[in-house]
């Protein structure tokens, strides 16, 4: 990949990474009854459409409850890969030594509970929000399958080249 190309692609992937972690921010600025509102919203949605079949009640049998611990995880899991890339791209890519995979992955799950544990810290401030630690844990739940998934491919992906 020429410098060219590299720097393009960091750009992306850092605003890539800033928009999740603004879209995450933002959801968390919302006071208490204004988040509860738009989440039984989108729990009536869901019922209506006979979409909670599909969720597993892992975190509850209430279906709103539930609803908001997936929602955690889907908006993590996208914070994860866009971190994951990021990280690779910031200190992976273009070096002359190159820290292994895995401590790239371990500095993305750094990165990534950082801002769980802030977002939490965060809800604290906000009206009708609390901050929960069990909650970091949900987040977890999201980023970290999805970096590991990122440098397994980047590590399959480094092991094809070496072979062709």
């Amino acid at each position: 990949m020429s410098e060219q190309h590299l720097k393009f692609w960091r750009a992306v992937m850092l605003c890539a990474t800033l928009a999740v972690m603004a879209v995450i921010f933002a959801f968390s600025a919302q006071p208490g009854p204004g988040s509860y509102a738009l989440s039984e919203q989108i729990t009536h949605q869901v019922q209506s459409g006979g979409a909670q079949t599909l969720l597993p009640t892992f975190f509850s049998e209430d279906l709103h409850a539930n609803l908001r611990k997936w929602a955690h995880i889907v908006v993590f899991c996208a914070l994860g890969i866009c971190m994951a890339v990021t990280v690779h791209l910031f200190w992976g890519k273009g070096r002359a030594n190159p820290p292994a995979l895995r401590r790239q992955a371990v500095l993305a799950a750094v990165f990534c509970t950082g801002y769980a544990v802030t977002d939490e810290l965060h809800q604290v401030f906000v009206p009708g929000r609390t901050g929960l630690l069990a909650d970091v844990g949900v987040d977890a739940i999201g980023f970290l399958p999805c970096i590991v998934i990122v440098y397994l491919f980047l590590a399959l992906r480094n092991r094809r080249r070496k072979i062709s």
